[in-house]
């Protein structure tokens, strides 16, 4: 290929197809909004529970608790063991719906209520300490929760393949969806952050129940989520029934045929990586916050509010690196930044003097632009994906791969809820003893950055 004469095409670059599909619009803005903020309930439930319940369950300096930290980092991953189940079921099943509503409506219409349920219903222990009737209540609270989240949250997300076949109109959408997700955890964690400080200075007691802002936030995020969910139905409808949606494979080929699809174990090694390495930063933040920076529980979630208002800030730099160098290189750049920066977590036991107030604003806001490409870049990654399986296999099958990619996701997930606390519980997680929350930073990186080694070498799609 000659230098300087044309447009140079980078390996995995699009396809004549593909390039037909790179400009248009399906949707209107109202529908892109419209749309995108589903994603605010779909992040704020989940986040909610991920950012606080460990924190909220177990014993720490201050609490007494009511379940051990080991058994809530064990019932939180059979919460995910059972969203992960849930994920596939629900993707083949919806794949394989035929209804005057479409393939997906229905799930959200009728799954919202019990998601909402159970969301309010874990922060209501039955006895005041810890005891064995809390781990078994609140254990099937969660896993309730786990298994119903993806009933309401697969289907949403198998619309955007959908609703618009164009490339730079995904990405567009993804972005608001990111817009989304940051505002629902920003909530999740400043918001709510502050309402727990609130109640923790001024308890308020309900016929006898205590009011906190833990149970304060799951209410007016139930609110939230039923209001969203519900106007986003009534005006995002699907595209009319054809031969590409009559799926005919049965549960365990739909799940074969997606791992037979070459560019979906890179795309999910990365995703899984992230998330694993994610969350388990998101956990110990609470921890991080009080024992190592000496803050509030609503200060530490500012942690997480400045990292979120970063990556948002970053969102159009984003959208404009995947243009310019593609969305493969883009993400792969940006798994590694993470990596790296989440690794300095010990620094503030290691460099005498340093102030780990101010070192922890700081590294938070350093491994926040990476955070951008997840949220702009992801769901655009899974169509593409899904646009190849459709040349493979002849059908549509969106929530399939949503729930293939829940299936691995959320085991991630899981197992963030298992090694967070085990190096805490090994290391401990106070003041006196903070090695086991700083060592969550390493210990992340180093799983993404090998992740990221094999996803850049695997992936096949440039564009």
């Amino acid at each position: 290929m000659g230098e300087g004469h044309g447009k140079s095409k980078l390996p995995g670059d699009l396809t004549p197809e593909q390039e037909s599909r790179l400009e248009g619009n399906a949707l209107s803005t109202g529908e892109k909004i419209i749309y995108g903020s589903g994603n605010l309930p779909a992040a704020l439930t989940i986040a909610l529970i991920d950012t606080w319940i460990l924190y909220f369950l177990s014993p720490s300096e201050s609490r007494n608790g009511y379940v051990s930290l080991l058994a809530a980092g064990v019932i939180n991953f059979l919460r995910y063991v059972c969203n992960a189940i849930g994920d596939p079921t629900v993707g083949w099943w919806s794949d394989r719906t035929r209804s005057r509503w479409g393939r997906r409506r229905p799930f959200i219409i009728f799954g919202t209520p019990f998601l909402i349920l159970f969301l309010v219903l874990v922060w209501f222990p039955p006895t005041p300490g810890i005891s064995w009737t809390n781990t078994i209540v609140i254990g099937f609270y969660l896993m309730a929760f786990g298994f119903v989240y993806p009933v309401v949250v697969n289907p949403y997300l198998s619309l955007l393949p959908e609703i618009t076949p164009f490339i730079k109109e995904r990405i567009k959408v993804s972005e608001l969806m990111g817009y989304g997700e940051v505002i629902a955890r920003i909530i999740a964690v400043g918001v709510a952050g502050q309402a727990i400080d609130y109640f923790n200075a001024h308890p308020v007691n309900l016929s006898k129940i205590p009011v906190d802002g833990y149970k304060v936030m799951a209410v007016v995020g139930a609110i939230i989520t039923a209001v969203i969910y519900y106007i986003m139905t009534a005006r995002i409808k699907e595209t009319p029934h054809d031969a590409k949606k009559e799926v005919p494979f049965g549960i365990v080929q739909a799940v074969a045929e997606v791992f037979k699809n070459p560019p979906f174990i890179p795309y999910i090694v990365i995703i899984a990586a992230f998330i694993l390495s994610s969350n388990m930063l998101i956990i110990v933040t609470p921890f991080f916050g009080k024992a190592v920076m000496g803050v509030s529980e609503g200060t530490a979630g500012l942690l997480l509010v400045i990292l979120l208002l970063v990556a948002a800030a970053f969102f159009p730099l984003t959208g404009w690196a995947a243009g310019k160098f593609g969305k493969k290189d883009t993400f792969a750049v940006s798994m590694i930044w993470f990596g790296i920066f989440s690794s300095l977590f010990p620094l503030v036991k290691l460099i005498p003097g340093l102030n780990p107030k101010i070192f922890g604003f700081i590294l938070y806001f350093l491994v926040a632009p990476p955070v951008a490409s997840v949220l702009v870049l992801q769901r655009p990654m899974i169509s593409d994906v899904i646009d190849h399986d459709e040349k493979l296999t002849g059908f549509r099958r969106e929530s399939m791969y949503m729930g293939a990619e829940g299936l691995i996701t959320k085991m991630a997930w899981a197992f963030s809820f298992l090694i967070a606390p085990f190096l805490m519980k090994i290391f401990g997680n106070t003041g006196a003893r903070p090695w086991g929350i700083l060592l969550n930073g390493p210990a992340a990186g180093l799983v993404l950055v090998a992740a990221t080694f094999y996803y850049w070498k695997k992936y096949p799609f440039q564009r």
